[in-house]
């Protein structure tokens, strides 16, 4: 159980080493893309939902101290992954230059957006500078170093200690199938979910779980839909993603988090758009969003937190679920599974039991 957001070490992480990756970063390959964006000067990025255009100051300024670079920051709040990146793929068959330089999507969303041939091919691992941890770079076999994690999305429940115990609060799929949480429990209604969990735990096994969860008067909802609910008090558990429990938090609300299963972990890539106007600047960009300080950004600019460091919640979830003894299951690694004919199968029969309320 996740109980309290706490908020210390990434100010240790980045107040070390600022001056040393400046000094860094005017050598070698990262020398000669900040050349690039100089040239560029400008830089157009389609980024976390929860950034607002006030943010944008903030960044240009930490963006200059990082790399010694006077940009323009263009950014646009993405509220559709999917559709973001269709439009991408359209403008690449009409041959039309990208509206984007980088864009945030999911790990499904990258695989896509690579057999698509839409990204750029980027050596990050020469880029970034050793402050950066490695772990920020999305490298799932076969496909290679795809993008740079903007911050880290995860999934599991969030409940009221008011209303469920700690001692009687799930920790698996199964046991929220108990008739006891009868209308008391929101569950999320993205196919991509819960065909990843069928994956790792069992397609017959997780289709069973989710219909007697349905068939039990589980509310169906986006996310917001179950935040607005679990706000209102009339569900006391929500399985949402965790900027919602964070955002529980920072209202005040009761709230704790709880992992299902295993600690369910998936980087968001940026991904550098083939046939960019501004591609250097379009790195620097994804760089500074996955260092350090860019992490501290995200968190406090729009409330996503970054596991690859400590002192924010994500990285906290992932400790506290670890304690309990779970796995770590990073589904930007699943994308063999996210490449293959039963990711599309799966999600099509989900929105079927979904959309029947669990009944064949």
């Amino acid at each position: 159980m996740l109980k309290r957001f706490v908020s210390i070490g990434l100010a240790v992480i980045i107040g070390v080493g600022i001056a040393s990756m400046a000094a860094a970063a005017t050598k070698g390959p990262l020398g000669q893309i900040i050349e690039g964006a100089k040239r560029e000067g400008t830089v157009s990025a389609k980024l976390r939902s929860g950034l607002m255009p006030k943010s944008v100051g903030r960044m240009t300024t930490e963006f200059k101290e990082m790399f010694g670079v006077d940009m323009d920051i263009k950014f646009t709040p993405s509220n559709n992954m999917p559709k973001d990146l269709t439009e991408v793929i359209m403008e690449q068959k009409v041959g039309a230059i990208p509206s984007y330089d980088l864009i945030t999507v999911g790990p499904d969303l990258a695989v896509t957006a690579f057999k698509a041939g839409v990204v750029e091919k980027v050596d990050w691992s020469s880029l970034i500078p050793k402050e950066v941890s490695p772990t920020v770079i999305i490298n799932p076999s076969p496909y290679g170093e795809l993008g740079l994690s903007s911050y880290t999305s995860q999934q599991g429940l969030m409940y009221n200690p008011q209303k469920v115990s700690a001692g009687e609060a799930p920790r698996t799929l199964s046991a929220l199938t108990s008739p006891k949480w009868k209308g008391r429990l929101g569950i999320q209604i993205y196919q991509p979910f819960w065909a990843r969990r069928a994956f790792l735990l069992g397609k017959e096994e997780t289709f069973s779980m989710l219909r007697t969860i349905l068939k039990n008067g589980a509310i169906q909802g986006t996310y917001s839909d179950l935040y607005n609910r679990f706000l209102l008090s009339e569900i006391s558990m929500a399985f949402v993603g965790n900027s919602y429990f964070k955002m529980a938090l920072d209202k005040g609300v009761p709230v704790v988090w709880q992992n299902i299963d295993f600690v369910d972990e998936e980087s968001r890539p940026q991904v550098v758009i083939k046939g960019a106007r501004h591609p250097n600047a379009a790195k620097l960009l994804a760089i500074y969003i996955a260092s350090p300080k860019g992490a501290q950004f995200m968190l406090e600019e729009s409330g996503a937190g970054n596991a690859s460091y400590p002192g924010n919640y994500t990285y906290d979830i992932r400790v506290e679920g670890q304690k309990q003894g779970m796995k770590v299951v990073y589904g930007d690694r699943l994308t063999d599974f996210y490449a293959s004919d039963d990711f599309e199968k799966w999600m099509r029969e989900i929105r079927v039991i979904l959309d029947s309320g669990g009944e064949r």
